[in-house]
C-alpha cells in the first residue's frame, strides 16, 4: 500500500453568510486547503504520495458528531491512511480531553503520524508524544474558549427573543423571514392554509391519521417540499409524503397564536446536539410577536379534541429496546410500535406498517410482526455473530503465537551469525598479524583473507533475509482489534439491552412477518461475516453489511 494522507479541513457552525444560509465552501476552508497544500507540496518526503481531503464545513469543533472526522478516524482505525495533517489542532477538535485521547493513545496506537501546521507539532518528530504541557495547554484553552463562545451566543439569543425578536435560522411552516427585517416573520399564504385546515379539521373532530390521510389524498406539499421550493437545504423528513408526527406537532405549536416561544429544550453540554425539555415557567414568550394564524380558543379547542383521541387510542407503557430500528421493506419507514390483542393473546407488542391507512399511494405487505419473535432473532443473530467473534480471536491468538515462535526463532538465528561474523572478524586481525610479523606469506594472507571477507559476506546476506522474514512475520500477525475482542465476549449471551442493539444494529428491515433482515454497524460488519442462520420458527432471516 502507498502512503496515504489524509487532510481534514473543518469551520465552525457560526460562519454563516448574512442571509442566514450557510455558505457552499467557507473561505476559511478555501484558505485551510491552501495552507495544506502548499505544506504537502513543500515536504519531499510526501512527494508521490496519495492525498486524500475530508472536511466539515459549517460544525462545531467541540463533539466529534461529523461525518468528515468520522471518516478520518474510521480509515485511521482500519489503517488505510497512514498520516493526518491539519491547519491547527482546534480543527480535530476543541474538547481537549478527546483530542487528547486521539493524539496520545489511539493514533500511536494504530500507527497512524498527526501533523498540526499551525502548531509545529509533528507526532513522528516527538515519538508520538503530543509536545508536553505546551499541546496540554492549548487544548485546554481552544475547550474554555468554545464553552465562553458557547455561553455569550446562548446569551445573545436569549436577549434578543426577550426583545421579541426571531432568532431562528429558519422560519416555522406557515411563515417566511420578512425580507425587510429578519428578525420578523411574515405569513405565507400557501403555508398558512394548510396550518388553518389542519386545525379546523382537527376543532371538528378528525383524527391526526385522517389529517394526514386527506392532506396525502389531496396531494397537499409537504413542509420538506415546501422548504426546497425556498431554496433552503434543510431536510424535515423524506418529503413524499405527510406523516402523524408532522401534523402532530403543528397541532401542538402555540407560536400559530402568534406567540413567539423560544427555550423549549436546553443544549446541556457542550458539543452535544441533543436538548432536554425546559419547564414552561423557563420559556421565553412573547405575545403577538408574530402574526397570527389561528386563535386562542381555536388552539384550546384543538387541544382538548386531542386529548380525546389520546385516551380513545391508549398508550403503550413500556418502549421497545427496537424503537426506530424497525423499518418496513416496501416503503422505507419506521413501523409504529402497538399493543393489540390478537385472539387470546392479549397485550401483545407488535411493530406494523400503517403508511397505507395514511397515503393512498402506500400499499405496504409487510404485516405485523411481534416484538418478541423480532426478540429471539436478534439475539440469535448476536449469540452467532459473538461466536464468530470469538472464534477470530482464537484464530488470530494462534496466528500471533506461531508468529512470534517464528520471529524467536530467526532472532536466535541472526545472534548466532553475528557472534559467528564477529569471530570471523577477530581471525582476520589475527591472520594480518601473522603476515606481519612474517609468519605467513603474501599469497597465503590474500587466499585466507578473501575466504574470510566471503563468510562474513554470506553472514550479512544471511542476516538480511532473516530480518526480511521477522518483517513479514509481525505484519501477518493481525494487530488487537478491539471490536472483535469486546463483541467475542458476548459468547452465550442471555438476553438483549438497547445499549448492545444501538451498538451493533444499524436497522432491521421486515419484508413480512416471516422474512426480516438485519443490517449491522460498521463496528459489527467489519468483523463478521455473512451467516445463515436455522431459527425456531420456520421463516427467512438475512445479515448483511
Amino acid at each position: 500500500m502507498s502512503y496515504v494522507i489524509a487532510k481534514y479541513l473543518r469551520i465552525s457552525d457560526e460562519d454563516i453568510d448574512l442571509d442566514g444560509l450557510k455558505k457552499h465552501e467557507s473561505n476559511s476552508i478555501v484558505n485551510q486547503r491552501a495552507l495544506l497544500d502548499d505544506f504537502i507540496n513543500m515536504t519531499p518526503e510526501f512527494n508521490g504520495c496519495e492525498v486524500i481531503e475530508y472536511l466539515d464545513d459549517g460544525k462545531s469543533g467541540t463533539n466529534f458528531i461529523r461525518s468528515g472526522v468520522q471518516r478520518v478516524i474510521e480509515l485511521a482505525k482500519t489503517g488505510r491512511i497512514n498520516c493526518i495533517i491539519v491547519k491547527d489542532i482546534s480543527r480535530l477538535g476543541r474538547n481537549y480531553l478527546e483530542v487528547g485521547d486521539f493524539l496520545e493513545q489511539k493514533f500511536p496506537a494504530w500507527g497512524v503520524r498527526f501533523i498540526s501546521i499551525g502548531d509545529m507539532y509533528d507526532s513522528a518528530k516527538l515519538g508520538n508524544a503530543t509536545g508536553g504541557i505546551d499541546m496540554a495547554f492549548r487544548g485546554l484553552i481552544a475547550h474554555l474558549y468554545s464553552q465562553d463562545l458557547s455561553d455569550k451566543i446562548r446569551s445573545g439569543k436569549d436577549t434578543a427573543a426577550k426583545s421579541g425578536k426571531i432568532v431562528t435560522t429558519y422560519p416555522t411552516y406557515g411563515y417566511d423571514k420578512d425580507a425587510n427585517d429578519y428578525h420578523k416573520f411574515v405569513i405565507n399564504p400557501d403555508e398558512s392554509t394548510v396550518v388553518k385546515r389542519i386545525y379546523d379539521l382537527a376543532e371538528q373532530g378528525a383524527s391526526v391519521a385522517e389529517i394526514v390521510r386527506m392532506l396525502n389524498d389531496d396531494n397537499v406539499p409537504t413542509i420538506q417540499t415546501s422548504k426546497q421550493n425556498k431554496g433552503i437545504s434543510m431536510k424535515w423528513g423524506r418529503g413524499d409524503c405527510w406523516g402523524r408526527w408532522v401534523v402532530d406537532s403543528i397541532l401542538r405549536d402555540e407560536k400559530y397564536t402568534g406567540k413567539w416561544i423560544w427555550g423549549k429544550t436546553r443544549v446541556v453540554e457542550l458539543g452535544s446536539k441533543k436538548g432536554i425539555p425546559m419547564p414552561r415557567s423557563e420559556w421565553i414568550t412573547i405575545e403577538g410577536a408574530i402574526p397570527a394564524i389561528i386563535t386562542e380558543e381555536q388552539f384550546a379547542n384543538v387541544q382538548e379534541a386531542l386529548k380525546k383521541h389520546s385516551k380513545k387510542k391508549g398508550k403503550t407503557k413500556r418502549g421497545s429496546i427496537f424503537i426506530r430500528k424497525i423499518i418496513c421493506a416496501d416503503c422505507g419507514r419506521g413501523m409504529g410500535y402497538q399493543t393489540r390483542t390478537y385472539g387470546k393473546k392479549i397485550g401483545t407488542r407488535v411493530f406494523l406498517c400503517t403508511m397505507h391507512n395514511l397515503s393512498k399511494n402506500y400499499d405496504c405487505k409487510t404485516g405485523r410482526v411481534e416484538e418478541s419473535a423480532i426478540y429471539d432473532i436478534v439475539l440469535e443473530a448476536v449469540q452467532a455473530q459473538a461466536l464468530l467473534a470469538f472464534n477470530k480471536i482464537q484464530k488470530q491468538k494462534k496466528l500471533h503465537e506461531h508468529s512470534m515462535s517464528v520471529i524467536d526463532t530467526l532472532n536466535a538465528n541472526i545472534r548466532s551469525m553475528q557472534l559467528a561474523t564477529e569471530k570471523i572478524k577477530s581471525s582476520k586481525v589475527s591472520l594480518w598479524e601473522e603476515y606481519h610479523n612474517g609468519a605467513i606469506t603474501r599469497e597465503v594472507f590474500q587466499a585466507k583473507s578473501e575466504k574470510l571477507s566471503a563468510e562474513i559476506s554470506a553472514h550479512d546476506i544471511s542476516i538480511s533475509e532473516h530480518e526480511e522474514k521477522i518483517a513479514k512475520a509481525e505484519s501477518s500477525s493481525v494487530h488487537e482489534n478491539m471490536d472483535v475482542e469486546r463483541h467475542s465476549k458476548l459468547t452465550g449471551i442471555k438476553e438483549l439491552t438497547k445499549e448492545l442493539v444501538d451498538e451493533m444494529v444499524e436497522e432491521i428491515r421486515v419484508y413480512s412477518p416471516d422474512r426480516i433482515e438485519i443490517a449491522w454497524k460498521h463496528c459489527a460488519r467489519e468483523n463478521f461475516a455473512q451467516v445463515d442462520y436455522d431459527f425456531p420458527y420456520e421463516g427467512h432471516v438475512d445479515t448483511h453489511e
